[in-house]
């Protein structure tokens, strides 16, 4: 399907959507994506926005970077460093199956990478490991809940554990990945961080709205830059409870920034969060 014909599918579709409209955001689109994206691949993306349907896009024999990643690529290959993973689930129905996840970074930025059936025995088995250099090729991209981009791996996708080819060297390490706390500066945003607990106050039990009970922790985190409350919930909570004390090291990947009360900036650990704790 060419370009024109994207165009004309979203305009018979939406008839109050210009083509001027749509070519603007064709150009603001190529502007992200430093160029290296093709018109008909950013116009499926703006036609995938308004829900019309469109054939996908291979991207084939060429290494992405996380900065020009956009939904509903197909035949992708991209590299970086794993810096977070996290466990293996099932799922029922017609065709059960299970998957596990992992975030990756580049030069560029981070990227969450879901693993699926075969693909998720991989982490299961302990075959990929965070600090490994890995390379994915022959995934596709979809769009998460919070409207970013993810890359998904199945029964086709090739999965390469430290290449010969890839230098670790143009890989951040976990530590060049993290911020400083002095750093944060805008809530909502996610981060990664690795700091020392200052203190914290245990685990506690609260009262939700549907009178179901949950769990939460705090306790502060400090780097030589400055401290940050932070705060987990559930599940994560009990597991840290177990572990946490005064003065080890905790490394964070996607804790979401908020603004408490007292209009400072706190961190929120929830299931999307990795957390890492160690006594060095």
């Amino acid at each position: 399907m060419s370009a024109e014909e994207i165009i004309q599918r979203i305009v018979s579709k939406h008839p109050h959507i210009s083509r001027e409209k749509i070519l603007s955001a064709l150009d603001e689109e190529k502007s992200k994506s430093s160029g290296l994206i093709a018109d008909v691949t950013l116009l499926r993306l703006i036609a995938a926005r308004h829900d019309v349907e469109t054939m996908p896009e291979a991207i084939s024999n060429r290494t992405l970077s996380t900065k020009i990643l956009v939904p509903q690529l197909y035949d992708v290959t991209i590299s970086g460093r794993i810096i977070a993973t996290y466990p293996l689930k099932t799922f029922e129905g017609k065709k059960p199956g299970k998957f596990a996840s992992l975030t990756i970074s580049d030069k560029y930025g981070i990227l969450r990478v879901m693993l699926w059936n075969d693909k998720a025995n991989l982490l299961e088995s302990g075959s990929l490991k965070t600090g490994q250099i890995v390379r994915f090729s022959h995934a596709y991209t979809r769009e998460d809940r919070n409207g970013n981009t993810e890359l998904h791996l199945g029964e086709k996708s090739n999965v390469e554990i430290n290449p010969e080819d890839l230098s670790e060297d143009c890989f951040p390490s976990l530590e060049e990945t993290a911020i400083k706390i002095n750093q944060i500066n805008e809530a909502e945003q996610t981060v990664c961080l690795i700091g020392k607990v200052e203190d914290s106050s245990g685990l506690s039990t609260f009262t939700r709205q549907d009178q179901t009970s949950g769990k939460l922790l705090r306790f502060t985190l400090a780097d030589e830059t400055g401290i940050v409350a932070v705060i987990v919930w559930n599940e994560k909570a009990e597991e840290l409870a177990k572990t946490l004390k005064k003065n080890a090291s905790v490394r964070l990947v996607n804790a979401r920034v908020k603004t408490n009360s007292g209009h400072q900036f706190e961190l929120q650990v929830d299931a999307a969060t990795y957390l890492e704790v160690s006594d060095q």
